[in-house]
């Protein structure tokens, strides 16, 4: 058998048929489906021939069923944020304040910078250079 002669133009026409085309692994993506419904896999079938892989999660999972709901209501008004009075005791003078976090908290903490000795607002200044008197916070601060 006798060995046929071709041009470099033949070997890459063959060579381009005969090859099926190769995708790398870094071509490949990824997209994320809810799967909601038998219906969506004929959706994810729009994607069988494409370089995008399909993966599906689920919103209501075991854990999520049999974790108990979280108590979102607030025990006292002090627990919830808002605007807020403190009201000096010794000579009655207001600072009024707004917070995103629980009104306990923030007046922990014009008490800790009172007793550290480190005016951070105005209502810890007033108490501190005037050396008055602040109270506890059910007779100090007002909602």
């Amino acid at each position: 058998m006798r060995p046929t002669r071709c041009n470099k133009s033949d070997l890459l026409l063959i060579n381009s048929i005969s090859t099926p085309p190769t995708t790398s692994r870094h071509d490949t993506k990824w997209t994320t489906f809810t799967y909601v419904s038998p219906q969506i896999r004929k959706i994810t079938n729009l994607f069988k021939h494409t370089n995008t892989k399909i993966a599906f999660k689920c919103n209501d999972t075991i854990a999520q069923l049999l974790k108990p709901a979280k108590n979102t209501i607030p025990h006292t008004p002090h627990d919830r944020s808002g605007i807020y009075s403190l009201t000096c005791c010794t000579c009655h003078q207001a600072y009024v304040g707004q917070t995103s976090r629980s009104l306990n908290l923030h007046y922990q903490e014009h008490t800790r910078s009172i007793r550290n000795n480190k005016p951070t607002s105005a209502y810890a200044l007033h108490i501190l250079h005037n050396t008055h008197e602040h109270g506890p916070m059910n007779t100090t601060m007002d909602r």
